[in-house]
């Protein structure tokens, strides 16, 4: 039958964009059939050991596992990629039984009040594909594990303490961000001519080490060691970077202030106190 009448046409086009909206959503999805069951077994554990939150419920045995909240999958093999519990005010150990989901790519369980140490296990030695970890914003303390030499690594806002770990002078980072400790000791080796990290906060800890013998990476756009102990000079290298924030205040250096196009944007907060900068934007060097 041919419809001429244009109302006509227009609510039967309407009727079937309907229905195949109504289809897809009735769809099974094709990454929840693949979900692996032991990696389900896993989150389940997780849940349990996080307190079953209500925000988790809709982690159950009645859905894919890749459909819940916070889990990605690997569309071919059904095996979880990624884990985020963020921001869900829940007071746990970090749970054991994430060392059993060997396909992670991405760890988030930032802004909770998960205390105890970091684990282990938390690191491509257990974890070979893991390069996200955020930790942030929780109540662990101890020292950093060894084995966290994750690419991207947020541990800013916890109660950590010690020396960064020797494993970290090979680890290639690109993007590390440790402020709000109580770290100590020497943070030099996170630079380095060849490495590619492009993010280095160190912000309010108890780090030491002369930042004039430092190597500035080519790609390091991100600075922030302020209120720390760092003392030497400014590297030369600085006033070449395409800096998007800079902050090396509360600190002990001296000497000039490079001058470059991109260390023009910050103003004396971002140098002062210090024990003798000077230089734009502070005073000229005697």
């Amino acid at each position: 039958m041919q419809l001429t009448n244009p109302l006509c046409r227009d609510t039967a086009a309407v009727l079937v964009a309907v229905l195949v909206v109504l289809a897809a959503a009735a769809a099974p999805r094709a990454d929840g059939a693949l979900c692996d069951k032991s990696d389900k077994a896993a989150l389940l554990a997780i849940k349990s050991a996080l307190g079953n939150p209500p925000e988790l419920s809709g982690w159950n045995s009645s859905l894919s596992c890749c459909a819940w909240s916070g889990i990605s999958c690997n569309t071919t093999t059904g095996r979880v990629t990624e884990l985020t519990v963020f921001a869900l005010n829940v007071s746990a150990p970090v749970p054991a039984a994430i060392a059993r989901l060997t396909a992670l790519q991405t760890v988030n369980l930032a802004y909770n009040r998960l205390y105890g140490r970091i684990p282990e296990f938390l690191g491509p030695r257990a974890l070979p594909d893991l390069t996200f970890l955020r930790l942030d914003g929780n109540r662990l303390d101890g020292a950093i594990p060894p084995t966290a030499t994750v690419y991207d690594l947020s541990l800013v806002g916890n109660n950590l303490t010690g020396p960064l770990p020797a494993t970290f002078t090979d680890a290639e980072f690109g993007d590390v961000d440790l402020a709000d400790n109580q770290l100590t000791g020497d943070a030099s080796m996170l630079f380095g001519a060849k490495k590619k990290v492009n993010a280095v906060r160190l912000s309010r800890n108890r780090f030491a080490f002369d930042l004039g013998r430092v190597d500035l990476p080519q790609a390091l756009d991100i600075l922030a060691i302020d209120h720390n102990m760092i003392y030497g000079t400014i590297p030369a290298a600085a006033a070449a970077r395409k800096w998007l924030a800079f902050d090396v205040s509360h600190n002990s250096l001296c000497g000039p202030i490079p001058q470059g196009r991109y260390t023009h944007r910050f103003g004396p907060k971002h140098f002062v106190p210090n024990k003798c900068l000077c230089g734009r934007p502070l005073a000229p060097c005697s």
